[in-house]
């Protein structure tokens, strides 16, 4: 393999594993989302959503159709008994051990120490950007 494909891939697997993450992320924000939003959201195809949806079960996580969407039925069940903070530690959780099992140990487990430095910082940018939204409407 030539460096330049040895790059083309790389950047594949980001591509890849960023999208797993934003469909746990979104199957659990949005519950009864439709796989057309999802690749809208992702600029792929439904296929694509559809390939990844099945690596996700593949990989053991609890996304799951009913009538055609999306859902993470483990969050949902618990969604009702739980705080939200708990259910988005549980995701966050969740996107951290789907890295751990798509990359090899030691580059997951640095990915995900590089992650977590980040955590506050995004939770901090992801309430700013709510109050934005909410002061212009």
């Amino acid at each position: 393999m030539n460096a330049r494909s040895a790059t083309v891939s790389n950047v594949n697997q980001a591509a890849r594993l960023h999208r797993l993450l934003v469909i746990l992320s979104m199957s659990t924000a949005r519950p009864g989302i439709r796989v057309d939003d999802l690749a809208g959201s992702l600029k792929v195809s439904t296929r694509t959503v559809f390939r990844d949806l099945a690596e996700l079960h593949r990989l053991g996580f609890p996304v799951a159709f009913g009538n055609g969407y999306p859902a993470q039925q483990e969050l949902f069940k618990r969604r009702r008994r739980q705080e939200m903070s708990q259910i988005m530690a549980d995701l966050v959780d969740q996107q951290l051990e789907v890295v751990r099992r798509k990359l090899a140990p030691d580059e997951a487990e640095r990915i995900v120490n590089d992650a977590i430095q980040y955590l506050p910082m995004e939770a901090a940018e992801a309430v700013t950007r709510a109050l934005a939204k909410a002061a212009r409407q």
